[in-house]
């Protein structure tokens, strides 16, 4: 007897879920550009990305750059998935997810430090990854760190996650002197190649810039959040805590491995969640990051759940994902 599959299954491992969830944001895209026009690249604080301004500054073809840097990312999502076997099947649920809410928030569309940065850092995590039980984890750990580095060179407050790696390292068994040290170094390469360009054109600001940003620390008020983003992040907060706890109450039914890729997930997401709430300002940096956590954390959740209950909450986050498209389209 056939048994009649629920419509989470049925979108979790559909084949040509992923085609039309490209489809879809394409169609919102060009429909945000043409009706209700935003801007294309995104101005920062960071020294190190304004040098890109005079490159992309007004140009319609950073709205499409910017899109193909996502799309990058979602590719690298599902590598990350096949490589590791985090979601136990070759799922493209994650990066579904990440296409979804991103094409649910329109000022999310300009070209904007935070997508490179959400694509160095998932770069930083497939090397970090590779290390889990390596015999000899140093060279995969300075890659990761390289990665970590460039994305500290736009956004320092990156820096202060460092600590989170070696907890990663020291769970998946590959922390020792050698590759903490050989992390270190690849920390420090991309700094030494920007103090080598601040010192040749005599712009030593540049080089402190980072550092000095890292220091700020603006008092807490979530009232510089604007609507959209109030929503859309209570709309992440939720499906975040499921997702969380489902791990944490039904982690032993992973494997080892998989349970200590979940947990570095969580953590990460959990920390980004924090500098979220105590540092506002630098939302529309973070939550690029933030997505690439939570699309698999969720990912995770969805595929992997087969209850009535966990179907209920999936058609509700559906449903809460068009109320989020339409709520921040009115908002634009």
């Amino acid at each position: 007897m056939m048994i009649k599959k629920r419509l989470q299954q049925r979108i979790t491992t559909g084949k040509f879920v992923l085609p039309v969830v490209m489809l879809l944001s394409v169609v919102i895209w060009l429909g945000v550009y043409l009706i209700k026009p935003v801007a294309v690249f995104s101005q920062s604080s960071s020294l190190v990305w304004q040098l890109l301004a005079p490159f992309f500054l007004g140009k319609p073809v950073s709205l499409l750059v910017n899109f193909f840097l996502y799309a990058f990312i979602g590719y690298l999502l599902i590598e990350l998935n096949n490589a590791f076997a985090i979601i136990h099947l070759r799922a493209s649920i994650q990066t579904s997810l990440y296409f979804i809410v991103i094409s649910a928030c329109p000022e999310l569309y300009s070209l904007q430090m935070g997508s490179v940065v959400a694509l160095s850092m998932v770069a930083s995590i497939y090397f970090l990854f590779q290390s889990y039980q390596h015999t000899r984890p140093s060279g995969v750990i300075f890659y990761s760190w390289i990665f970590l580095g460039i994305a500290s060179l736009m956004f320092p407050q990156l820096l202060l996650f460092s600590p989170l790696y070696l907890i990663g390292a020291y769970n998946f068994q590959s922390l020792n002197a050698k590759s903490f040290f050989a992390g270190l170094i690849g920390l420090m390469v991309p700094f030494w190649f920007l103090l080598g360009y601040a010192f040749y054109f005599n712009n030593m600001e540049m080089f402190y810039h980072p550092f000095e940003a890292l220091c700020v620390f603006e008092p807490i008020n979530i009232l510089v959040l604007k609507g959209w983003q109030i929503v859309t992040i209570s709309f992440i907060v939720l499906v975040f805590i499921v997702a969380v706890s489902h791990s944490l109450i039904n982690g032993w039914q992973d494997k080892i491995r998989t349970r200590a890729y979940i947990n570095f997930f969580s953590l990460m997401g959990t920390c980004l969640l924090v500098l979220l709430i105590l540092q506002p300002q630098h939302y529309i940096t973070i939550f690029p990051l933030l997505l690439v956590f939570f699309s698999f954390l969720a990912g995770h959740f969805f595929a992997l759940t087969r209850s009535r209950g966990s179907n209920i909450f999936f058609i509700i986050s559906l449903a809460g994902l068009a109320a989020l498209l339409s709520y921040n389209l009115l908002m634009l």
